[in-house]
């Protein structure tokens, strides 16, 4: 089987180092895909940072990988527009000779649903778009604007088959009056072959000086508001008053030097200012230790007692995160926020806790907890690898995806649609 593949910001970032949950699900799948026989075919734009990639590109080695030249700020109108013009015309041309079986577009909005499926349409395939966040009305940059509840219906019309990576997202796509039987609820991908509760974090720890029995929580994520990595800081501030040397490992999806020395151009740059103000102003220096964009993610996740999820709500991003996946695959218990698709995954007391958005006392008292009842901290590690090895294996995953495109190819040769 011959696959196309759309998701933008894949770009040639090498090693493992690839922005965004959802990006790095778009990998995982497309890889195990291929290990199944099939050719892959990625088209996408260029990494966010492009002087933070390695001289290896990984991609290359298992897929063709065709990277448009975009000039437009990321998520900006213009860099939307060059994106599904280009991405549009280099799906033409690159059918003609390649002759793929099908387009699976990925993304958190809607709006990109449409170029999968003009891309389609255009080169006479058929196609599968996944959507990661649910459909919602949503202000701030262009993007979110348009895909709200109103247009999204619009912009599955041309989709052969919507895969949603939730329940949650599922009903939203109902709710925006998306044809039900044309949607398929697919969960993301975890790769537990790198994601394992037999990954060693003590490598990490003592890179960054965290003695073996010192109390460390784990943020991954950007510092957009939404995200509440200012609530978990404020938390931090409550538990520390209890548990002084606790540290806090951030992982943030840009290079740390970003983050030491924003600039004007940084897009978080006014958020950059006030975390760090915020951690300043609660003299919480010594216990948080900011770090970028890395390529032993797994290492890291083995190196915390407890993975910390503090979002306030999932618009534009995935509707439960990669990273959160990804710890439970480790065997670590994990706090996270009571919204989107996450108590999908997330039981409250077996495989972690669940708290309310926004609330400092609430995560500051789950945070306390954990750290206080290991013995149950443990057992609730071992609950949430059960739940990842039996529901969202890369294999699991993998095997439905490659049924799906069966299915649209099948009903594409006999010109019928779903």
């Amino acid at each position: 089987m011959k696959i196309c593949v759309l998701c933008p910001e894949i770009g040639n970032s090498g090693g493992n180092a690839f922005i965004g949950g959802h990006v790095n699900t778009v990998v995982q799948v497309s890889r195990a895909l291929f290990n199944r026989g099939h050719e892959i075919t990625i088209i996408t734009t260029p990494h966010r940072y492009p002087g933070n990639q390695p001289d290896k590109d990984i991609l290359q080695e298992w897929a063709d990988v065709y990277t448009l030249p975009v000039s437009g700020a990321y998520l900006s109108v213009k860099y939307g527009l060059e994106f599904a013009f280009k991405a549009i015309q280099k799906v033409k041309e690159l059918n003609k000779h390649k002759k793929f079986d099908v387009v699976h577009g990925h993304s958190g909005y809607s709006m990109l649903a449409l170029i999968t499926g003009i891309s389609a349409k255009i080169s006479n395939l058929p196609s599968v778009h996944s959507i990661y966040c649910p459909i919602q009305v949503a202000g701030g940059n262009v993007v979110k604007l348009f895909s709200n509840e109103i247009l999204s219906k619009f912009y599955f019309l041309l989709i052969d088959r919507i895969i949603a990576v939730t329940r949650n997202v599922r009903n939203s796509l109902i709710k925006t009056r998306v044809p039900e039987k044309r949607i398929a609820e697919v969960p993301i991908g975890i790769n537990t072959e790198l994601f394992n509760p037999n990954v060693s974090g003590n490598d990490v720890r003592k890179r960054y000086n965290i003695d073996p029995d010192q109390p460390t929580l784990l943020y991954v994520g950007n510092l957009t508001v939404q995200k509440g990595l200012s609530v978990l800081i404020e938390a931090l501030n409550i538990v520390k008053k209890d548990i002084p040397n606790i540290k806090l490992l951030m992982v943030l999806n840009l290079p740390l030097e970003k983050y030491a020395k924003p600039d004007r151009l940084d897009v978080d740059m006014e958020l950059i200012f006030e975390i760090k103000k915020k951690i300043k102003s609660y003299g919480l220096e010594e216990n948080i230790v900011p770090l970028g964009l890395l390529d032993n993610m797994p290492q890291v996740m083995a190196a915390c007692d407890v993975f910390i999820v503090p979002f306030l709500n999932t618009v534009g991003i995935a509707d439960y995160p990669t990273s959160l996946l990804e710890a439970m695959a480790v065997g670590k218990p994990v706090i996270a926020t009571k919204i989107g698709g996450i108590p999908e995954v997330v039981k409250h007391q077996k495989n972690g806790l669940l708290v309310e958005p926004g609330n400092v006392e609430s995560l500051a008292n789950a945070i306390r907890y954990i750290l206080q009842n290991k013995d149950e901290a443990k057992n609730m590690g071992k609950q949430a690898t059960k739940t990842i090895s039996e529901r969202f294996r890369l294999e699991i995953v993998a095997d439905k995806i490659e049924k799906i495109y069966e299915e649209v190819i099948s009903n594409h040769s006999g010109d019928r649609r779903y």
